[in-house]
C-alpha cells in the first residue's frame, strides 16, 4: 500500500512537471547576474572642471585657488577586475577568478588610480519581453517566453547638479534642472512608462593601468591576478595580450617608463608592474597640470589631466546598459567639482569653468 502511494505522488509530480516546466520564466544566465553591481573600467574620457561647492568668492583679478591637481583628488584605489567576453561579443564582470571551459577569453584590468567621485543621474528602467523559447514543448509547439531586460534611455541624461557659490544661485539652478528632468521623464512616458532615476557613480582622475586580455587553452584556469596569470601562461595553460595605460598622465618619464609588450609571459608581467612603479613614483614629484599655462620646459617629465577612467554600475543590466552609459558619458563631457583652497573672502563673486 505505502509503495502504491509513492508510485502515485510520483507520476503526479512528473505530469505537474511536464505541464509547468516550459511556462516557468528563463532564469538570467551568469553573465547576466555578474554584471550587476560591479566597478567598470573605462577608456579615459575627457571632462569639464567648474569651481566646487568649497570655493570661495573671488576676485575676477586673481586666479582661481584651485588646490594642486592631485590633492583634489581624495581617494587612491588599486582595482582588480574580471570581464568575460562572451562568443557574441557582450562582456559580463563578475567576481570569478576560474575559467568554466577551454577557449573562453577574459579581460583582467588592475588600476591604480587617484580619484574623485560624481554622480550622474540617468533614466533607467527593467521591463518584461516575449522572445522565442530555445526548444519545443511538450506538444511540439514552440512558445514565447517572458525575460526581464534592462535598458538606459538613449540619447537622454540627466542634468547634473551644478552647486554655486551662493545659496542663491544654487537654488534656481537647482530648480531650473528639476524643471528639466520632469519634462525628460514625461516626454520619455509616451513611449512606455516606468522610468526611473537611477544616480551612477562615475571615477574622475589620473592613473595607470595594466590590461590582460587571455583565452584559456584548458578549464580550471586561474584568473586571480598578474602573477598568477604569468604563472598560468608559462604553464601553458593559457595565451594572450597585454597592454600598459596611463590614464590622465603623459610626458618625458612615461614615454621612456613604458614597455612593449608582444604576449603575456612572466617577464612582460614583471616589466609591466615595474613601469607602473616607476611611474607612480614619479607623479608626485614635480607634475605639471595641462593647461595650466606653464610651457617653459618643452619636455614636461609628467603631465597630468583629469579624466573619466571608470564607472560603478549599481543596478542590473548587461552590456547593453554600460554602451549606453558610456555613449551618454562620450557625448556631453561630465562636470567635475574641483575643491578650492582655503582663500580669505574677496569682495565680489565670480565662477569660472575650464575644459579638459
Amino acid at each position: 500500500m505505502k509503495l502504491t502511494k509513492t508510485l502515485i505522488l510520483l507520476v503526479f509530480s512528473i505530469y505537474l512537471y511536464s505541464c509547468k516546466s516550459t511556462d516557468l520564466p528563463k532564469a538570467e544566465t551568469l553573465g547576466e547576474e555578474n554584471s550587476s553591481f560591479s566597478y567598470i573600467p573605462l577608456d579615459p574620457l575627457p571632462i569639464s572642471t567648474v569651481m566646487g561647492n568649497s570655493c570661495k568668492p573671488c576676485d575676477p583679478g586673481k586666479p582661481i585657488p584651485f588646490k594642486s591637481l592631485l590633492n583634489s583628488f581624495p581617494d587612491q584605489t588599486v582595482r582588480l577586475s574580471i570581464a568575460k567576453i562572451e562568443a557574441d561579443g557582450s562582456v559580463s564582470y563578475g567576481s570569478a577568478v576560474k575559467a568554466n571551459a577551454s577557449g573562453e577569453t577574459y579581460e583582467v584590468t588592475l588600476d591604480y588610480i587617484n580619484v574623485d567621485v560624481t554622480r550622474i543621474p540617468f533614466f533607467y528602467r527593467k521591463k518584461q519581453v516575449n522572445r522565442p523559447s530555445s526548444g519545443d514543448s511538450s506538444d511540439g509547439k514552440s512558445k514565447d517566453i517572458k525575460k526581464t531586460i534592462y535598458e538606459v534611455a538613449p540619447n537622454v541624461r540627466f542634468p547634473q547638479e551644478h552647486y554655486g557659490n551662493s545659496e542663491g544661485v544654487m537654488h534656481s539652478l537647482n530648480s531650473k534642472i528639476k524643471k528639466q528632468r520632469d519634462s525628460i521623464k514625461n516626454q520619455l512616458e509616451v513611449n512606455g512608462g516606468n522610468w526611473e532615476e537611477k544616480v551612477v557613480p562615475v571615477y574622475i582622475g589620473v592613473g595607470l593601468r595594466v590590461v590582460a586580455r587571455v583565452t584559456t587553452l584548458e578549464s580550471g584556469v586561474n584568473l586571480s591576478g598578474l602573477g598568477v596569470i604569468a604563472s598560468e601562461a608559462k604553464a601553458g595553460r593559457l595565451k594572450g595580450s597585454l597592454s600598459v595605460q596611463t590614464l590622465g598622465i603623459t610626458g618625458k618619464t612615461v614615454a621612456s617608463s613604458l614597455p612593449l609588450p608582444s604576449e603575456i609571459n612572466e617577464t612582460t608581467i614583471q616589466n609591466a608592474i615595474l613601469a607602473i612603479g616607476t611611474i607612480k613614483a614619479q607623479l608626485y614629484s614635480n607634475p605639471t597640470e595641462a593647461g595650466s599655462g606653464n610651457d617653459a620646459n618643452e619636455n614636461k617629465d609628467i603631465v597630468i589631466t583629469p579624466r573619466v577612467v571608470g564607472i560603478y554600475k549599481p543596478f542590473k543590466g548587461g552590456q547593453d546598459v554600460v554602451n549606453s552609459i558610456i555613449s551618454e558619458l562620450a557625448n556631453d563631457r561630465v562636470l567635475w567639482y574641483r575643491p578650492c583652497k582655503k582663500q580669505p573672502l574677496y569682495p565680489t563673486s565670480c565662477t569660472s569653468s575650464s575644459q579638459n
